[in-house]
């Protein structure tokens, strides 16, 4: 239930239907609500999210009609929207079709919803006030209002209180009570407004409704007086397209993310051609050379009438200004802005490979191996973080800094540790040097080895409960151990007799591999240069 300040009191706004059936209505002050139901909960009514969520809707609402506006918040609590639907209807099916879509989609966001349908704006208000409940729209048929709307209270006309408060005192209490009255003592009375709303509910005075204006995006255009066919034409008219559209979002402060080349022919066939950035991009040069690499799959058919430029999607940007070391020194220009060209980099790349292609390495806070390691965009943090960063976790990844020794981490891993069959150690067979086995086959090639660094015990997370409460007897898939990184394993990086060096661990516990009677304990998990 929410509340708003009103003339010395606090009065309800809105109350839900639990507060609604106990008696507390919109439009009661808060002392009597309260003493009508003593557990009530209040919140304070937040005009600008209750219009900003009236505007989001209107937006949203454009697929059942272009001409759409807002009628705002009312004095019993009820927020809506007036929609025009004259020619509409039909798309589908019938009124009450439209209705019924438009109801579920609505009760799919959480919103309760209540549809009045007349030939005119104040018979459809009236309906839809005093006539609709959820689930049951109100339709007036049509020329029959002053029938159908006839039985409604005297607030289906959308009076001031004022007016409503004489005229109840009068006893006039519906509309046909009303309607049975002298036009010209109700003027000389109330003025205006009561014969005014009347004849808007029945017709008789149109009630224009004024839509909102559709914010449309940032769209330039050109027509040419003779089609063109050649590529240069086209080149050279889009670029002067996107000098005109980053002038206009230079002032807006905003720059670009997405945006659409549309072609449009004499044989009133069109194409289009997508670019996204990724950054904010304000550069015409920069946008025309995405453009460009894909002109070449354009074809101008029998000659292209007009061009059109739409931004899709815009992020906020504020002006640039180079370094005072590149002033007049395009050599310099990198140097003082490196973060600029590499922007342009990933965007040329994305153009050629698909979006969301161009990924680099990112250290997470894992110790588990394959799990330090994700991939994220090239450019997901700010420019000059993601420059900052690439040294920085480079060196973590190869164990340059921090607690790992420099070179304690191959250079690749394997996507998944791939078991090993050591080989076997003959009876009263010294090793030349200290080696964990005297080597291995994988992928059907056998390895001696001739030097081992180790072991380096790497923990699961052991807090998941990932471990089995007796690791001493039970038997349990090191697959099954590492779904939640909960294998225990003991690291050795060791180098064969041909200088080929391997990152190998041990499980120190016994476990059965996919339920078979061998024990499998030594995995390869990752190779050094």
């Amino acid at each position: 239930m929410t509340t708003l300040p009103e003339a010395g009191a606090v009065r309800i706004v809105a109350a839900n239907a639990a507060a609604q059936a106990a008696g507390v209505d919109p439009g009661l002050s808060l002392t009597d609500a309260r003493a009508i139901l003593p557990s009530l909960k209040v919140v304070e009514a937040d005009a600008a999210a209750d219009r900003a969520c009236l505007d989001g809707m209107l937006a949203w609402a454009r697929r059942y009609t272009p001409w759409i506006a807002i009628e705002g918040v009312d004095e019993r609590g009820g927020a809506g929207l007036w929609l025009d639907v004259t020619g509409c209807a039909h798309l589908f099916g019938d009124e009450r079709a439209l209705i019924e879509d438009f109801e579920v989609r609505l009760n799919r966001f959480g919103f309760i919803s209540r549809f009045g349908v007349a030939d005119t704006p104040g018979a459809a208000w009236a309906a839809a006030h005093c006539m609709a409940s959820q689930g049951d729209p109100a339709i007036v048929p049509s020329r029959e209002e002053r029938v159908h709307l006839a039985h409604l209270p005297m607030a289906a006309l959308r009076l001031s209180a004022q007016n409503l408060e004489t005229l109840k005192r009068l006893g006039v209490s519906t509309i046909s009570d009303l309607l049975a009255l002298p036009r010209a003592p109700l003027t000389r009375r109330f003025g205006s407004e009561v014969c005014l709303r009347l004849d808007q509910l029945t017709g008789r005075v149109d009630e224009p409704l004024s839509p909102e204006a559709e914010r449309l995006p940032y769209v330039a255009r050109v027509n040419f007086a003779e089609p063109i066919g050649r590529t240069e034409d086209v080149e050279a008219a889009l670029l002067d397209l996107l000098q005109s559209l980053c002038t206009r979002l230079e002032k807006d402060r905003k720059g670009i993310r997405r945006l659409a080349f549309e072609v449009f022919r004499v044989d009133n066939t069109a194409d289009r051609i997508n670019i996204g950035t990724a950054k904010a991009v304000r550069r015409p040069e920069h946008l025309f050379r995405l453009f460009r690499e894909k002109l070449d799959r354009l074809d101008a058919g029998f000659g292209i009438e007009f061009l059109m430029l739409t931004v899709t999607a815009t992020d906020t940007m504020e002006s640039e200004q180079d370094g005072i070391q590149s002033l007049g020194c395009s050599d310099v220009s990198n140097v003082a802005n490196p973060g600029r060209d590499l922007t342009l980099l990933v965007d040329r790349l994305e153009s050629r490979l698909g979006a969301g292609r161009v990924v680099r390495p990112h250290k997470r806070e894992s110790h588990i191996p394959e799990r330090a390691v994700g991939l994220i965009p090239a450019l997901g943090l700010k420019t000059q973080e993601a420059l900052a960063g690439y040294a920085r976790e480079a060196a973590l990844l190869h164990g340059d800094i921090g607690s790992l020794r420099p070179g304690s981490r191959p250079i690749q891993l394997l996507p998944k540790p791939e078991p090993v069959n050591p080989m076997p150690v003959e009876p009263n067979t010294p090793l030349v040097r200290a080696v964990p086995l005297p080597g291995f086959s994988w992928r059907r090639r056998m390895y001696c080895l001739a030097a081992a660094e180790g072991p380096e015990r790497i923990a699961g997370t052991w807090w998941r409960g990932a471990l089995p409460p007796d690791r001493s007897g039970e038997e349990h898939s090191y697959f099954t151990l590492c779904e939640d990184g909960g294998a225990i394993r003991e690291y050795w990086r060791v180098e064969s007799e041909t200088g080929a060096r391997f990152w190998l661990f041990y499980m120190p516990y016994p476990l059965q591999r996919d339920h078979t009677s061998h024990e499998q304990r030594w995995f390869l998990h990752g190779l050094f240069a």
